[in-house]
């Protein structure tokens, strides 16, 4: 490299130490974000608001300009070639990003800034994302109520489901396990998410687990969640959401349409692989749905929502402990409210929304030999496995 090249690169470096101090100097601190998967909690790091999540942006934005721009003056005036500019200019900003995402020394869990649970705009103005802002704060809750019990897939379940809700404008989460202590795991995993949440518990009475055959599985939890809601809300709309489901994130800007009781397709239900409403030119003529079985609402439990309001106008509204009767009793106990009163929504009912996944149900995992791993790490991966 010729000797006035190599004083341009040496220019080019100190000129970028001088961008990443200014670069740290406004942006973001370390010690100002959290990361989900670490298990920080709210407390220990507070969640960055969405005027520093855009400041972050646009001034790395800016940086990154800026070190292009130098290295182009660089090369334009002491001969760089493209590769060696090009070269220079990746390794400058994969070394400004790295800086700015590693801890201290004397931190020793490294987390990352949660980015993605804030939408800062990218092709909107700021305007725009003022006027964005505005609006969430206007918008109704969606409290989503989520029967759970312990078993392998609880948790796995439990982490998809609300990385899911996290992309979702103002949800209260009401989880609620069949259980009369709540579990550790799953309260963890609720205070990582940074959701609004109730971790709640209800055990299905004694009288009907000694019951043979088919039990009302989630009724004592859903019942639980009606009584938090009669308690503790006065708008907005709830939904049964089971934690084995899968859904796609338009389903909650659907169901905030509701303004009595709404109803959408469900995927993958029964043997038909579909639970519907049936709509022929704009009207409702029926259901589609693999059980029938006389059932004046013959619905899965994923295709209808709530308003709260709607609710609060009928105290004695509940879910019945009769398996396979749960959604229809429930719905019947809304009364007065007729089939031909329903909201289709998802296009008229057009799109499937929500689908009835269900993970594969796994075996218990074999209990840890202490004698062999007491000082191990698996201790720890044991208390999080079922």
């Amino acid at each position: 490299m010729k000797p006035s090249t190599k004083m341009g690169v040496v220019a080019l470096i100190g000129l970028f130490v001088v961008f990443y101090q200014y670069h740290l100097s406004t942006s973001v601190r370390f010690d100002q974000m959290i990361d989900f998967n670490t298990g920080g909690s709210a407390e220990e790091s507070p969640v960055l608001s969405q005027e520093e999540v855009e400041h972050y942006v646009k001034t790395s934005k800016l940086t990154e300009e800026m070190i292009k721009s130098a290295v182009r003056r660089v090369q334009e005036t002491n001969g760089l070639s493209p590769e060696i500019a090009s070269m220079l200019v990746q390794q400058l900003i994969n070394h400004l990003h790295k800086n700015i995402f590693e801890p201290p020394e004397n931190n020793s869990r490294v987390r990352r800034p949660m980015l993605a649970r804030f939408e800062y705009g990218r092709n909107t103005t700021p305007d725009q994302q003022e006027s964005s802002v505005k609006w969430n704060k206007t918008l109704e809750p969606l409290y989503i109520i989520t029967p759970t019990y312990r078993r392998p897939e609880q948790i796995p379940e439990l982490t998809r489901m609300s990385h899911t809700l996290m992309l979702v404008k103002n949800v209260h989460w009401l989880v609620i396990e069949d259980a009369t202590v709540a579990t550790r795991q799953v309260t963890r995993l609720l205070e990582r998410t940074g959701l609004k949440f109730e971790h709640l518990t209800a055990p299905m009475p004694e009288k009907y687990k000694q019951k043979k055959g088919a039990k009302p599985r989630g009724v004592s939890n859903r019942n639980r969640g009606l009584q938090w809601i009669r308690a503790n809300a006065t708008n907005g709309v709830f939904y049964f959401a089971d934690d084995d489901n899968t859904y796609d994130i338009a389903l909650f800007d659907e169901i905030r349409k509701t303004k009595r009781i709404s109803m959408f397709p469900v995927g993958l239900c029964t043997k038909f692989g579909l639970s519907t409403p049936i709509i022929k030119n704009d009207k409702f003529i029926g259901f589609y749905d693999g059980w029938i079985a006389g059932r004046k609402f013959p619905v899965d439990m994923a295709g209808f929502a709530v308003s709260v309001k709607f609710l609060l106008q009928r105290p004695n509204a509940a879910m019945p402990f009769k398996a396979g009767y749960e959604e229809d009793g429930f719905l019947k106990s809304l009364a007065p409210f007729e089939p031909k009163e329903i909201e289709f929504l998802a296009d008229n009912c057009t799109r499937v929304l929500a689908w009835h996944t269900q993970t594969k149900k796994n075996e218990p995992s074999a209990p840890l030999d202490m004698r062999l791993y007491s000082e191990t790490n698996l201790v720890k991966l044991k208390q999080q496995i079922v």
